[in-house]
């Protein structure tokens, strides 16, 4: 019994650790479907020593504010990810605790990414 209690806590760890890598993927899909969404002609950038990204030209500031924060998020979820990984003193209680902090940070992180992907649709539809 104790030993399927432990293949069910990895099996979770392992759940955690690919819902992590599906909202990088979300991420990096967001940030690629930003860049082709059609948009206002951008004028020539006045300096060539710096280089913005595509939709800093365009009237986009709440979608370039969305996924800066999201980016935010997922890198603090994968920081606590890492700590529950590398975490030596690994009791029931502490496990369980962390384990919920993961958890909370992903939801967390899986609203913003909903909130970005509805942004970004409205703005699909509008044009």
């Amino acid at each position: 019994m104790q030993r399927m209690d432990r293949v069910f806590k990895r099996a979770e760890d392992v759940g955690l650790l690919l819902c992590f890598l599906a909202l990088l993927l979300v991420e990096t899909g967001y940030v690629a479907w930003l860049e082709r969404l059609p948009g206002f002609p951008v004028p020539e950038q006045p300096s060539p020593f710096l280089q913005l990204p595509p939709w800093y030209g365009r009237p986009r500031l709440e979608v370039t504010l969305l996924l800066t924060v999201l980016g935010g998020m997922i890198a603090w979820s994968a920081l606590s990810l890492v700590a529950f990984f590398r975490s030596k003193r690994r009791t029931a209680a502490t496990i369980d605790g962390q384990r919920s902090a993961v958890i909370q940070r992903l939801k967390a992180v899986a609203f913003w990414a909903a909130l970005a992907g509805a942004d970004l649709l409205a703005i699909q539809l509008r044009k």
